[in-house]
């Protein structure tokens, strides 16, 4: 037994302890509010199932950050890349239709979100794909083909469902990890450029109507307040009624009377806010702040390129989610479909979550190690 947990203790050695603590605490606003907003005194249904999802995210953390090391996760980037590209391209062909997206793909008796695991596959490779890349001063768009190519095709499979959100995430997250290395000034002008007319085209040409809506309604929510402004108009409203110590536990009239569309997941925010109120969010934004200067800090001590870039992919991941949800809650952003990370509801949003959170579990662990 002595010798078993002498065993345990070596492996988690390094384990960066504070990070899963705020880690967990948010895991746990996250499921105080999933309680308030899905009535779970009365029908637990969805409270249960995050539990089971944190658990198996539990799980998913321990498998990334301390089963597998630094060297086998690069080793096995290639491989979990073309799982989820064939998931995705599985989803494209033969996927579970939701909200008019084709984004679920059955596995046994479970449904997974293939495109959220895209994310989490998008920071292995883009930081494996610069791994491989020698004697490079400054990146050109020529030097930078690989990068375009691995995350072009996730960007295009997940965008073919369709799900814009989770789309422009995959671009984001890969384009903030590029964004660390040195890029040279005429490959920024002429990527501005193709981004600019590349939103005319798709605005003119590939826009489904119904997105095209959400930028209208987001410009002027007042155009369709019973149609597809109503989310944006009904988040808002909780937001605002809040006040400075908010409505208290389940007391929110927007959410417990049912106004408040998708309040578990994509609106999550509005029902804390209005319960919470402006303190409540304080909170919230104050442990997003640690969590993200925890990352960071993870970045910058990692020991390799490979290492550093995925841990600013993580922290790109958390950014993105943080900001595009909370501005599309309050109304400066279109609905688009984006949850807040830790705090709603989503079982694959949770195993990807916690993956993530693995990769900075190896990082640090193989930091620790290097240092003895």
């Amino acid at each position: 037994m002595l010798l078993f947990w002498q065993l345990l203790k070596e492996r988690f050695r390094g384990t960066p302890w504070s990070l899963i603590v705020t880690v967990y605490l948010m895991i746990s606003i996250g499921l105080f509010n999933l309680y308030s907003a899905s009535g779970a005194d009365v029908s637990p249904g969805r409270f249960n199932d995050q539990l089971h999802w944190v658990a198996l995210g539990t799980l998913a953390m321990i498998f990334w950050g301390v089963i597998f090391d630094v060297r086998t996760i690069e080793r096995l980037t290639l491989f979990s890349y073309l799982v989820v590209c064939a998931l995705l391209l599985a989803v494209d062909i033969s996927g579970q239709v939701a909200k008019g997206s084709q984004r679920w793909l059955a596995v046994g008796p479970v449904r997974i979100q293939p495109s959220e695991l895209a994310k989490f596959v998008i920071i292995l490779i883009t930081a494996r794909s610069f791994a491989y890349v020698k004697g490079v001063y400054e990146f050109t768009l020529l030097t930078l083909w690989r990068q375009i190519i691995v995350i072009g095709i996730p960007f295009l499979l997940v965008l073919g469902q369709p799900d814009l959100g989770t789309a422009g995430l995959v671009l984001l997250i890969g384009c903030f990890q590029i964004a660390f290395v040195r890029i040279n000034w005429m490959s920024l002008a002429i990527v501005a450029l193709t981004g600019l007319t590349a939103s005319i085209v798709a605005w003119n040409f590939i826009l489904y109507d119904y997105q095209k809506q959400r930028v209208l309604n987001f410009l002027n929510p007042m155009r369709d307040p019973k149609g597809a402004g109503y989310h944006s108009i009904q988040s808002m409203i909780a937001v605002g009624s809040g006040g400075v110590w908010g409505r208290g536990f389940q007391q929110g009239t927007q959410s417990q009377l049912s106004f408040l569309p998708e309040r578990h997941t994509d609106f999550a925010f509005s029902v804390w806010a209005e319960e919470q109120g402006f303190v409540g969010c304080v909170v919230v934004f104050g442990l997003y702040l640690l969590l993200l200067l925890q990352v960071f800090q993870v970045a910058e001590k990692a020991r390799d390129s490979f290492s550093a870039l995925m841990a600013l992919g993580v922290a790109g991941f958390f950014l993105f989610h943080f900001f595009i949800n909370v501005a599309m809650v309050v109304g400066v952003f279109p609905v688009v479909g984006v949850p807040l990370s830790l705090i709603s509801y989503g079982g694959s949003h949770m195993l990807t979550i916690m993956s993530c959170i693995g990769l900075l579990v190896a990082v640090e662990r193989r930091r620790a190690m290097s240092s003895t």
